[in-house]
């Protein structure tokens, strides 16, 4: 329903009807619509964060542990990731976004060995952006590109820098 009409034209009356449910079974559960949403993306992280526990566990590459479960989730999910990211705006839940903030923050923080300062808040602001732009791109260009590549060429470039060819000298 997202993808058709977008979140912001999404009534509580249209969930109901598309769930099957009634009015006042709805605000049983969910005072709002936002709650619900809320709900519904919590549910998702808690997914998404067992599975990136389970891939740092299984892995010793360098890499972030969050990336892959979310490039997965995205691709079975694509037409919902299209309207939550498409538009000009390229806006992402509030909720979404904070959750994959503090996966970077964390792992970099383990990586470097740092618990805090202007360093690690710079570097995790660079990759959560690249990440979503990276993430848009792909959802947007319906590239033939698997979860697993798109994942391993974020990592490159999280890690390695965006090194495409030597620069020229210009005199």
């Amino acid at each position: 329903m997202t993808a058709e009409k977008g979140y912001t034209a999404i009534t509580v009356e249209d969930i109901c009807r598309e769930a099957d449910v009634g009015r006042s079974t709805f605000y049983t559960h969910y005072p709002d619509k936002d709650r619900l949403r809320k709900a519904t993306i919590d549910d998702h992280l808690k997914t998404l964060q067992a599975h990136g526990a389970e891939r740092h566990s299984q892995r010793n590459a360098k890499g972030f542990s969050f990336s892959g479960p979310v490039f997965e989730h995205a691709h079975a999910t694509r037409e919902m990731h299209r309207a939550l990211m498409g538009g000009k705006k390229r806006e992402m839940p509030e909720e979404i976004r904070g959750w994959i903030s503090r996966q970077v923050r964390h792992e970099l923080a383990n990586i470097q060995g740092d618990e805090g300062g202007v360093r690690l808040e710079i570097a995790t602001r660079f990759i959560v952006g690249a990440f979503f732009e990276v993430m848009h791109w792909w959802l947007e260009r319906d590239t033939k590109l698997s979860p697993a590549e798109i994942d391993q060429i974020f990592l490159q470039l999280a890690f390695n820098g965006a090194v495409i060819a030597e620069p020229t000298r210009i005199e």
